[in-house]
């Protein structure tokens, strides 16, 4: 893919102290405020930006504190304070009502925004995020141990990248491995430790399991379409998960209008699985909103 990702300008935003690595690709003149989920940075967007510039969708995407090269404060990783960082990018980049787009704990940023701050998008995306709540079917205490981060934080280097597609389901790819590596920082010895450290990553990931979803799509005001990654196969130890989500996708299409709701087929990460399919959707949805 050419050059993707050195296309884009970086700037940095502040927010209560909090500073937030922002980059920005061509495009117009419609915005999309691009927001990546938990554990992960905002190159998961690198291969869906430059296609949603050349239909005039301007791309704009930003590291979330704690992960990236933004700030990592040890506290503030509630919505109310990662909202509030979407809307000082908002802000600080001059864009005028975007859409914006979220992927994962990125989506559930994304609604929350939407709903606290309607004047400042024209509508929201979210990517494969956003519309289950956690809790219905988890205890805090089972959430927290299914869903911690795993314990990779110093192996070789090599080890990491050798098992991209075993642990992502990607094709291992140049652009697919980049991403990857952005997650981490290289140590001078060579091993891989996250830049999200595990606290922090704690802290976001009890504010998932409190959000009720369903609550906040009911409020919502702008339009917004729930777009859910589903694939043909379902592996056997993933079938009780997919058959929740069939039943927050049916609950959500019970939903009155602004709210929709659209299968797409890949798997979570389908920003770089299938980054076309995911800027078309993006795009034609700008142009409706």
């Amino acid at each position: 893919m050419p050059n993707a990702p050195d296309a884009a300008r970086v700037q940095e935003v502040a927010n209560n102290g909090v500073r937030l690595h922002v980059r920005r690709w061509p495009g117009g003149p419609r915005s999309a405020l691009l927001i990546h989920g938990l554990a992960s940075s905002s190159h998961i967007w690198d291969l869906v930006a430059p296609p949603l510039g050349r239909v005039g969708v301007e791309p704009v995407a930003y590291d979330q504190r704690g992960h990236g090269r933004s700030s990592k404060p040890t506290s503030g990783y509630g919505f109310e304070h990662t909202t509030a960082d979407a809307a000082a990018v908002i802000r600080a980049t001059g864009l005028r009502r975007p859409i914006v787009v979220g992927h994962s704990w990125g989506a559930n940023v994304a609604l929350e925004l939407a709903v606290r701050h309607p004047r400042l998008v024209s509508g929201a995306i979210l990517v494969d995020g956003g519309f289950s709540s956690m809790r219905d079917r988890f205890d805090w205490r089972t959430a927290k141990a299914m869903h911690s981060p795993p314990p990779f934080g110093g192996i070789p280097i090599e080890a990491f990248v050798a098992g991209i597609s075993e642990h992502t389901g990607l094709e291992h790819t140049p652009e697919v491995e980049a991403v990857v590596l952005s997650l981490v920082r290289v140590d001078g010895r060579g091993r891989v430790h996250p830049r999200l450290a595990r606290s922090n990553h704690l802290r976001i990931l009890h504010a998932l399991w409190a959000q009720d979803t369903e609550a906040l799509l009911r409020r919502i005001r702008v339009p917004t379409l729930v777009l859910a990654a589903r694939t043909r196969e379902v592996a056997p130890d993933q079938a009780e998960f997919a058959r929740a989500k069939a039943e927050a996708a049916r609950r959500v299409r019970a939903i009155d209008a602004p709210v929709s709701f659209e299968w797409i087929e890949g798997i979570h990460d389908v920003p770089l699985q299938r980054p076309a399919a995911v800027a078309r959707r993006i795009a034609r949805f700008a142009g409706d909103a």
